[in-house]
């Protein structure tokens, strides 16, 4: 799911785990003097998957590809992206228990609810007038947290901001630091559970997602189910789930100026009429993001690599 996480080891451990040394060879498992495990992967699979249609083609690139870019092309039609999916039994706002109000794309009354509700939890002051931004995630670099400490832009952007999730003690205290000076508006929460976090996307307007990069993500599709629009990096599945100024707001650039500019643009889509936001928020709501079409595509793929295999194949 994650490339940049290739099982790099010695060359000994070939014999540790029962294959021969002669799979330490540039060709097959050798990378950089180590030995690859996910290259060896890649190079004796009949299909290989990952999460998202662009992030299979961003594996293809030197940028994106983690120093592999060349075994994915190799690979050709054998290496392909399928969207993951979302359990639309558990994320679903209409019957959803943990929540303080259930609502629907018919009837979004109960979301208002929810929004006061989650100001409470988190001691934000309770203006149903203001944007209220939440992010669910780890706190690591590669989910853009840098973007969000660097250069201010939660400081200068109108609304309120809620961070769930622990990780890397550095982003933990810089975002404690931002919501010490700012209690009324900016709170976080490093002790994640999933009940929080169905809590958080009920009642928050727009999700924040500046990814480094993001092989699939589940919370942007969790999120527009619950009518929450996604400010994110035009990157792996957020650009594959996501509609620029239609479901969401996408940039491109790896700057905190490129994630000003698209909370920009987010700020003053939910300044404008009620009505026009909630055309929004009803049509990320009525997107599907089911497994049925993703759990179809897997069977082709295990088909395909069964019949590679059939007798007198």
């Amino acid at each position: 799911h994650t490339a940049g996480y290739q099982g790099l080891q010695g060359p000994e451990v070939l014999e540790e785990i029962g294959l021969p040394r002669e799979l330490f060879h540039w060709r097959l498992m050798e990378f950089y003097g180590h030995l690859n495990l996910l290259k060896g992967g890649l190079v004796f699979a009949d299909y290989a998957t990952t999460v998202s249609p662009t992030h299979a083609h961003e594996l293809r690139t030197a940028d994106g590809g983690f120093g592999l870019h060349g075994s994915f092309i190799e690979m050709g039609d054998r290496f392909l992206g399928i969207l993951n999916g979302v359990d639309l039994e558990v994320w679903n706002p209409e019957t959803d228990p943990e929540i303080a109000a259930t609502f629907s794309s018919a009837d979004l009354a109960g979301k208002a609810v929810c929004k006061r509700a989650l100001q409470r939890e988190y001691s934000l002051t309770e203006a149903p007038g203001v944007p209220l931004y939440g992010m669910t995630a780890r706190l690591v670099a590669q989910k853009g947290i840098d973007l969000l400490i660097d250069g201010g832009p939660l400081e200068r952007a109108e609304g309120q901001f809620i961070f769930l999730g622990q990780g890397e003690e550095r982003y933990e205290t810089a975002l404690r630091e931002l919501a010490a000076r700012h209690p009324d508006r900016i709170a976080v929460d490093t002790e994640f559970a999933e009940a929080k976090e169905h809590r958080l996307l009920a009642g928050i307007d727009l999700l924040l997602m500046p990814s480094l990069y993001e092989p699939c993500g589940l919370t942007q599709m969790r999120a527009q189910l619950y009518g929450v629009l996604p400010v994110a990096r035009r990157v792996g599945g957020l650009a594959d789930t996501i509609e620029d100024q239609v479901t969401g707001f996408l940039f491109d650039g790896y700057t905190p100026e490129d994630l000003e500019v698209a909370l920009g643009r987010a700020a003053a889509l939910y300044a404008g009429s009620r009505e026009a936001w909630n055309e929004h928020a009803v049509e990320a709501m009525t997107r599907d993001f089911g497994w049925a079409s993703s759990a179809g595509r897997y069977l082709d793929v295990y088909r395909r690599a069964l019949a590679a295999h059939a007798p007198g194949d």
